[in-house]
């Protein structure tokens, strides 16, 4: 009886991750698709940063909230959902690495494209005004250096605490800061190059 409150979509978003993870340990498949539906983009995005076959992270993802379903008991063990995550799914595409062409990540632009679905009557009109702009920024990204970029993605895209980005790349605080601090200052000063403004 407990679960039926919850029963509710709109119920169901509310809840946190580790209240969902408990209804999940109670077969509850309503939670199961919430967790599912906040994060899958996020983890294919951050999958991208390992892999950069659509199928092999796709599969991978969806493979770890299967294992999340099967997990039984073990849920309860679980005090950070979020992390946990992308750990297991760093994890898994990691073990699945068998060849170096696997190993480069696609561009912010094809990973958006590979997993979006916009509709076509609401986002046609300014679809090449966001290509025009995810080219400039995939440029600037494109030259930070590949570590920096996986912190500064995970920060600004997947809104990722620093505690939690260094628990799931298995680096310090102080580490996650240094990456970000130099992303940071790459793509300030591009972007003021670009815009002929000399940095201060």
């Amino acid at each position: 009886m407990k679960n039926k409150p919850y029963k509710s979509p709109m119920c169901l978003q509310q809840l946190s991750d580790l209240e969902l993870f408990r209804l999940i340990e109670e077969r509850d498949k309503a939670a199961l698709e919430t967790i599912f539906h906040r994060y899958y983009e996020s983890l294919c995005r951050f999958g991208f940063t390992y892999i950069n076959e659509l199928d092999i992270v796709e599969e991978t993802v969806s493979d770890v909230f299967f294992q999340l379903w099967n997990s039984g008991k073990h849920l309860l063990e679980i005090r950070n959902p979020k992390p946990y995550l992308y750990v297991v799914v760093k994890n898994k595409l990691l073990a699945s690495v068998t060849t170096a062409n696997l190993v480069r990540p696609l561009s912010p632009g094809e990973e958006n494209r590979h997993i979006s679905s916009p509709s076509i009557e609401q986002q046609i009109i300014d679809q090449e005004e966001r290509e025009i702009f995810g080219r400039k920024i995939e440029k600037i990204l494109n030259q930070v250096p590949e570590k920096s970029r996986q912190v500064f993605e995970m920060s600004r895209l997947d809104g990722l605490k620093y505690k939690e980005i260094s628990e799931i790349l298995g680096i310090s605080i102080k580490t996650v800061e240094n990456h970000m601090a130099h992303a940071l200052k790459i793509i300030r000063n591009l972007v003021m190059k670009r815009s002929n403004v000399n940095p201060t």
